[in-house]
C-alpha cells in the first residue's frame, strides 16, 4: 500500500478467525491529527500553502479543499475560470491516483513486479499539471492564483497519460461495457485484467461485498456544528445520523452500466470495486481533456483580513474530502480535517462489515489486503491474524 509521511499516518488491521471465518476485525487509525498544529497562526495563504508541504498524497485535493473552506470563511467567491482550472487539476490528480494504484499496488497482489516505469511516465504527466496552469506555484492560493494557461503543454500532457493508461492499464481501450469487461478480463493483457481473473478463478470476485451505504449528501450547517464541537472523535470516527458510510469511486460510479452489472450480480465486493475505479479513471481522462479546451487566463481574487469559519468540500480520488477552518483576524485559529479513509475505514464501515463472517481461506491476511487495496486507503496499512 502507499507510504505515508508522519502527517498520514498508518492502519494496522487486525483479524481473527474461527471455524474457517473471520470472526472479528480490529482497525487502529494511527493517522496524526497533531500534525496540523504547525498550521495555527498562519496567514490563511501561508497555512494552505504549508498544508500541501505535509502530505504526499491527494496533496491537490488537500490544498484545494483548504482554498475552498478559507473562501467560504471569508465570504469570497471564486470565478468559473478559477473553477474550471482547479477541477482540472483534481482530475489530473485522480487519474495519477487511481493508474498509479493499477500499476503498483495490484500487480503485487499477482506475485509480478510493480510497473514502476508506467508510473514515473503519469507522474512526470500528471504530478506537476499545475506548472502549466499556475506558473507562479499559486494554484492552492485563497480566491485563486495567477493563471496563466500554456495549452499546448498541457495537451502534450494529457496525451502521453492517456497513451500510458491505455498500455499500462487497460492493454487498450477501456472496457467501458459488460461484453467488452468480459473479452479484457479473458485476455488478460494486464495487470488489473489478470487481478479480477484471478479473484474470479478463486472465487473471490464477490468477496467482502457489505451493505454500507453511500455517504448522502451532508447538511452543511450540521456538518459544521458537529466539526466545530468536535474533540477528535467524529473526525477518527465519523458517522451520519449513527451509521457509517462509504466514499470514494464505488459510491461515485454506481450507476455506470458496468459498474451497475457487477453489483447486480456480485455485490458491492472486489470486482465492482476495481471496475468502478477504472471506470472513473477512463471517464476522468477523457473529461480532463475537454475542460482543457475551455481554460482561459485570470488573475483570481483578494483575500481580505476576517473572522470567521468556512467548510471545504472536495472528491478526491479515493472519496470525499472535507476541510474546516476557524479565522482570526485572517489567521488561522483552528484546522480539522474529515478525510474518506476514516469512513472507509470506520470500526463498522466497509471494510470491516466486508470481512467480518467472510470466508478466511488459507491465508485470511491476503484476503483482506484485496479488499484494503480495492478500497485504497490514502495510508499505509499493516494487516495481521491475531
Amino acid at each position: 500500500m502507499t507510504e505515508g509521511l508522519p502527517a498520514e499516518g498508518c492502519i494496522d488491521i487486525g483479524l481473527s478467525v474461527a471455524d474457517g471465518r473471520i470472526a472479528s476485525v480490529d482497525i487502529r487509525n494511527h493517522r496524526n491529527h497533531a500534525a496540523l498544529v504547525p498550521l495555527i497562526g498562519h496567514s490563511a495563504e501561508d497555512g494552505v500553502r504549508l498544508l500541501t508541504r505535509l502530505y504526499s498524497v491527494c496533496r491537490i485535493a488537500q490544498g484545494l479543499a483548504g482554498a475552498a473552506a478559507v473562501e467560504q470563511a471569508a465570504g469570497l467567491r471564486v470565478g468559473a475560470i478559477q473553477d474550471a482550472a482547479r477541477s482540472t487539476l483534481l482530475m489530473a490528480e485522480t487519474v495519477l491516483e487511481h493508474a498509479s494504484r493499477a500499476a503498483l499496488d495490484w500487480p503485487l497482489l499477482l506475485g509480478e513486479p510493480p510497473d514502476v516505469a508506467a508510473v514515473k511516465i503519469l507522474r512526470a504527466a500528471l504530478a506537476d499539471f499545475h506548472r502549466d496552469l499556475y506558473p507562479d506555484g499559486d494554484w492552492m492560493c485563497p480566491g485563486g492564483g495567477r493563471l496563466m494557461v500554456d495549452g499546448k503543454a498541457l495537451a502534450g500532457r494529457a496525451m502521453q497519460a492517456g497513451r500510458c493508461l491505455r498500455e499500462a492499464v487497460f492493454g487498450g481501450e477501456a472496457p467501458l461495457n459488460p461484453e467488452a469487461w468480459q473479452q479484457w478480463v479473458a485476455g488478460g493483457k494486464t495487470p488489473a485484467a489478470r487481478l479480477v481473473a484471478k479473484l474470479r478463478a478463486d472465487g473471490l470476485a464477490g468477496f467482502g461485498a457489505s451493505l454500507v451505504t453511500a455517504l448522502p449528501d451532508l447538511d452543511s450547517g450540521t456538518l459544521d456544528a458537529r466539526l466545530a464541537a468536535d474533540d477528535g472523535a467524529f473526525a477518527a470516527r465519523p458517522d451520519w445520523l449513527g451509521s457509517a458510510h462509504e466514499t470514494g469511486p464505488l459510491t461515485r460510479s454506481s450507476n455506470h452500466p458496468l459498474v451497475a452489472a457487477i453489483l447486480c450480480e456480485q455485490g458491492a465486493g472486489i470486482e465492482a470495486r476495481i471496475a468502478a475505479r477504472l471506470v472513473e479513471l477512463d471517464l476522468t481522462a477523457q473529461k480532463m481533456q475537454d475542460y482543457l479546451l475551455g481554460l482561459c487566463n485570470d488573475n483570481g481574487s483578494m483575500l481580505t483580513l476576517v473572522t470567521g469559519h468556512g467548510l471545504g468540500i472536495v472528491e478526491a480520488a479515493r472519496g470525499r474530502l472535507i476541510h474546516r477552518v476557524e479565522l482570526q483576524e485572517g489567521c488561522l485559529a483552528r484546522y480539522q480535517i474529515l478525510a474518506p479513509t476514516e469512513w472507509n475505514f470506520h470500526p463498522a464501515g466497509a471494510l470491516a462489515q466486508g470481512l467480518v463472517g467472510a470466508p478466511a481461506g488459507a491465508d485470511p491476511a491476503y484476503r483482506a489486503r484485496l479488499l484494503v487495496a480495492a478500497l485504497d486507503p490514502c495510508v499505509a496499512t499493516r494487516v495481521r491474524v491475531l
